[in-house]
């Protein structure tokens, strides 16, 4: 994700992918633009090139959007997949929001939604300010890393465990206050993984992935051990060994979405 340069754009309607394709270009000029009307035409051009970024409706003449971000997971690299729907609001109340979906546009958002979500992937140029709770069971990583978030504007809460970090929190409501995203290594000393955080977040304190995001970074590189983590509850994922720029870029754009979200 560090540089994005090809990116599909899905859609039936002729207007809305040349609407996208301006979007896009305008933000990013060098971008390489490719376009389908349907689920079968994505799959053949994403079997013949590797896809960097994909926007997609989430109805189509042919099958559902998710079928192509759900192909995508499971073929190429790991990367932002927005799909634009009429129903966001009840797929986050339902708890539907897909495992392979980055993030899903309503429609009333228009034109201001789909800038804001693709400048944030592709050109994060301007500082977020914001709040992060920081779990690192490592104090030389740890002290390394926010030195890298207060670079960019962000202050950090860091502590070694879930325990700590559940305290901290609180509350769901004084977690979303709090908090504008938990940034958390997956594995942590004494057996802890960031799955418990993520389970006590979203299932017991009931907070969405909108209300409070939650990056994880891993260095497991099999594929379904990552969708696992994503289906639980995790917006987004950092592989190891960490890309400072990558991370920022995940980290920076989950708040400016949670921001944007709460306007």
């Amino acid at each position: 994700m560090s540089e994005i340069a090809n990116i599909l754009i899905v859609d039936a309607s002729k207007l809305a992918k040349a609407l996208t394709k301006k979007t896009v270009i305008q933000i990013k000029d060098d971008s390489k633009i490719f376009m389908a009307n349907t689920v079968a035409e994505a799959l053949e051009i994403i079997k013949s090139n590797t896809i960097d970024m994909l926007i997609t409706a989430l109805v189509l003449p042919d099958g559902d959007g998710t079928d192509i971000c759900k192909f995508v997971r499971t073929n190429q690299h790991y990367i932002p997949v927005l799909v634009i729907s009429g129903d966001v609001d009840n797929r986050v109340q339902e708890r539907l929001m897909d495992a392979d979906v980055t993030d899903y546009l309503d429609k009333s958002q228009g034109k201001h939604g789909l800038e804001f979500f693709i400048k944030g992937i592709l050109s994060p140029d301007t500082i977020v300010e914001g709040h992060v709770l920081y779990i690192e069971d490592s104090r030389v990583v740890a002290h390394a890393t926010k030195k890298v978030l207060k670079s960019h504007g962000l202050t950090a809460d860091h502590v070694l465990t879930i325990t700590d970090a559940i305290e901290l929190l609180g509350n769901g409501k004084e977690a979303i206050d709090k908090y504008d995203v938990i940034l958390t290594d997956y594995y942590l000393k004494d057996n802890e993984t960031a799955q418990w955080l993520i389970e006590y977040v979203r299932e017991v304190q009931q907070v969405n992935k909108i209300e409070l995001p939650m990056v994880v970074m891993t260095g497991d590189e099999n594929e379904e051990n990552q969708k696992k983590i994503l289906k639980s509850g995790a917006n987004d994922l950092v592989l190891k060994p960490v890309d400072n720029n990558i991370l920022m870029k995940k980290v920076q754009f989950q708040i400016r979405f949670k921001q944007f979200k709460s306007k």
